[in-house]
């Protein structure tokens, strides 16, 4: 009798908890909603809602979306939609008219977990207009924050978020707004620290956007989703969208995780659709910023390095005025320029928060700990820099003699005259301007006595200097890891002297406005 009675009470409780979210309504004679605000409920429809402003007004053109497709907001406010069997989310992408809702403690909430799986789910949002138009902001861009214990979340916590914060204070006394984005790797095959370090970037005086990386992903799993679901859990989607200004971001997860630690960087067929729908709700004049945890590159192939539907992604990009991709993964800061459909997308490959795994202030290419900035005005960005944790805007370069032995390990010398024949000069001096790109538009001089010497060379090479740093006084191995050769290196020859003893400088011109100068020398790692 007691199991009948418990039998019941549990089918009228499933059928109670059916009814509050399957389309109920007054419009169905059997309780069923088939109508929102004015709206037909389609048939198929399993996935619906209102969006309204504060003032409860329906707000027409929204993108809403359960990761898989997208459809906008109709005149009454309403969206409505087959959901993907698959799909954790309904989130809606918040147009440039209206503020960034967000938690109790600053977090973005833009999206609502779908309650039932085999019923029609209904969530409502509500929006809140700005004041006045939005056509500047900044975004703040923070690669691999990558924390495997408590020590280095204290370090994150106490180094780069108060940086990050100071400089967030400097645009706001502007009056501009800013945004931040992670680029994947928050934690480090962690995730006991989740809770430690969304509660790391609550409570800022920014919002800040998640991104999934490679270490995001539960390493004890087989499969993609599930090893994501504890990401979802923290910070929602993986795959969604915003707007603010004249400027559409989008954030895609591109780990195709494949179970045992082993991944490789790509969209899969589903994300790629998404992508189109999303972005065919955009204006072509809009400035489209992707943002992703592993490079496209040059890859053409689906290695680690390389991008599943590589070309597809860049196709849709091309279609808008200008796109930029923004990106972690590799712990050193590079620009890669795609040439595409006649349009040229910038690939802003950045340093990470932690540098070479918080072991030191660097990152292996020499690139300072820190994170990117983007001023971005109307349907450009403006301008842009790195801004190296706990130093000045300013600090974008860092130069040495060429002649200068670092140290040795093995059969490696810290040396650039020792390595490349071109700098064995004892006037040759090298410069590690870490954000420059081979776009042309970035120029370095060599100056002495307060008279122009030479145009410096680009070149591609290590740091040597960095280099060294980790492997001698940290005691990493030599290889790839700790030493990367990159293109963002510079060298010119004194007409006279060395450069230990002349009166030089070098003179750095970004294309965006920004001059950038240091006359001093690097020769020891003091404060690193």
């Amino acid at each position: 009798m007691k199991t009948k009675i418990m039998i019941l009470c549990c089918m009228a409780a499933a059928l109670m908890l059916a009814c509050s979210n399957d389309k109920s309504g007054p419009e169905g004679g059997d309780g069923i909603e088939t109508e929102v605000n004015g709206t037909q409920l389609g048939e198929e429809t399993t996935l619906y809602g209102l969006i309204t402003d504060t003032s409860g007004n329906p707000v027409p053109g929204v993108a809403v979306s359960d990761g898989y497709g997208s459809v906008v907001t109709d005149a009454n406010g309403v969206y409505q939609m087959t959901r993907y069997k698959k799909a954790r989310f309904v989130w809606y992408s918040t147009p440039s008219g209206y503020a960034v809702n967000t938690s109790g403690d600053n977090y973005p909430l833009y999206y609502a977990e779908i309650v039932h799986k085999n019923i029609a789910d209904r969530h409502d949002f509500v929006l809140t207009p700005l004041p006045a138009a939005e056509s500047d902001f900044t975004l703040v861009c923070i690669a691999d924050p990558q924390c495997l214990t408590t020590d280095e979340i204290s370090r994150y916590v106490n180094e780069t978020i108060p940086d990050i914060e100071a400089t967030v204070e400097g645009y706001k006394t502007k009056g501009k707004s800013v945004y931040g984005i992670t680029l994947g790797d928050i934690v480090f095959d962690t995730p006991d620290l989740w809770s430690n370090m969304k509660e790391a970037m609550a409570n800022r005086n920014l919002p800040i956007f998640q991104t999934i990386g490679n270490h995001d992903h539960l390493q004890t799993e087989t499969s993609d989703d599930n090893a994501a679901a504890n990401f979802e859990s923290q910070f929602g989607p993986r795959n969604y969208s915003f707007n603010r200004g004249d400027a559409h971001i989008v954030l895609v997860d591109n780990v195709l995780y494949e179970g045992k630690k082993k991944y490789k960087g790509g969209i899969t067929d589903k994300q790629l659709e998404w992508l189109r729908q999303d972005l065919s709700h955009v204006d072509k004049n809009k400035l489209v910023i992707l943002c992703a945890h592993i490079p496209f590159r040059s890859g053409k192939s689906e290695t680690d390095e390389s991008h599943a539907n590589y070309d597809g992604v860049l196709d849709l990009l091309s279609e808008f005025a200008e796109a930029h991709i923004m990106i972690g993964h590799t712990h050193y800061n590079q620009k890669y320029i795609h040439s595409r459909n006649g349009k040229t997308i910038f690939e802003h490959v950045h340093g990470a928060a932690c540098g070479a795994w918080w072991t030191s202030n660097l990152c292996a290419d020499g690139t300072p700990n820190g994170y990117g900035v983007y001023e971005i005005s109307g349907n450009g960005i403006a301008n842009h820099y790195y801004k190296s944790t706990n130093k000045e805007a300013g600090y974008q370069i860092r130069a040495y003699a060429a002649t200068q032995v670092f140290g040795k390990s093995g059969s490696t010398t810290f040396c650039w005259a020792t390595n490349y024949p071109a700098m064995n000069d004892p006037k040759c001096i090298v410069a590690n301007v870490w954000n420059s790109d081979k776009s042309g538009s970035w120029k370095a001089a060599l100056w002495q006595d307060g008279s122009k010497v030479c145009d410096m060379t680009r070149v591609s090479t290590y740091d040597y200097w960095a280099y060294a740093y980790h492997v001698l006084y940290y005691s990493k191995s030599v290889g790839t890891t700790w030493g990367k050769n990159l293109d963002h290196y510079y060298y010119g020859k004194l007409a006279s002297g060395t450069p230990e003893t002349a009166d030089f400088e070098i003179v750095v011109e970004d294309g965006m406005g920004n001059t950038y100068r240091t006359s001093t020398l690097q020769t020891d790692f003091i404060g690193f």
